[in-house]
């Protein structure tokens, strides 16, 4: 029989640009633990990380079902589990095809294959574009409280990553169709484009608040 669902008023429903939250750490979902032969060692704080990889997500037949953090799994909110980030703590996953951002709070560990780093929620999994894919390779990015998500830099040089091509010509289309863009609404800021790996990237700053930079990221993916 399926488990009866009760909708669990503690956890936050967020929005990709929610603020973010300082909690106390849970006493006993923090500890090392051992799955098929391997063992994890949970962060035992919330610190700067940064990590690229695969994620996958997951639905209905989980909704309802504890977590590791022995709140009830909601499709519709958006968490993630991972397999040692602090529990509950606040991470930006972005999709790294489509450039889609998302906040997400961390309440469950997993996913348990080697080539994924994290289980995302439907809710979060559709903000992403991967809903119909199943997995996407994302980069990861641990926040830290709310200042993190109202954080000021004086010096004005916060720039977003709007999207990642393999192909340099189709990422100097893409960056010729974002100045337009930002020339059309008369913005103040420029796109550019970087090399990261074996990756071109279009970014866009400088911003000088990340709340008005991951506003403009959105509003820029909308129209384009």
């Amino acid at each position: 029989m399926a488990p009866v669902y009760h909708a669990p008023s503690a956890v936050p429903k967020l929005s990709s640009d929610s603020p973010v939250k300082t909690e106390q750490l849970h006493r006993t979902a923090n500890k090392s633990y051992k799955v098929a032969g391997k063992r994890y060692y949970p962060l035992q704080k919330v610190a700067d990380f940064s990590q690229e990889g695969k994620a996958s997500w997951y639905g209905g037949q989980f909704h309802g079902r504890k977590t590791s953090s022995g709140e009830r799994y909601n499709k519709h909110q958006l968490t993630a589990a991972h397999p040692t980030l602090p529990i509950p703590s606040y991470a930006r996953v972005t999709n790294l095809k489509n450039g889609k951002t998302v906040v997400v709070r961390i309440n469950d560990r997993g996913p348990f294959h080697s080539n994924r780093i994290m289980d995302v929620s439907q809710a979060a999994a559709q903000q992403l574009g991967f809903i119909s894919h199943g997995t996407a390779r994302v980069r990861v990015e641990q926040l830290q409280g709310s200042k993190e998500a109202v954080a000021t830099n004086k010096n004005g040089n916060i720039y977003v990553d709007l999207q990642h091509f393999r192909d340099v010509k189709e990422a100097q289309a893409y960056l010729n169709a974002t100045s337009k863009h930002l020339k059309a609404v008369n913005s103040d800021n420029k796109a550019s484009l970087v090399k990261v790996k074996n990756n071109y990237v279009v970014r866009m700053g400088p911003f000088r608040e990340q709340e008005r930079a991951d506003s403009m990221k959105k509003a820029v993916l909308t129209a384009l």
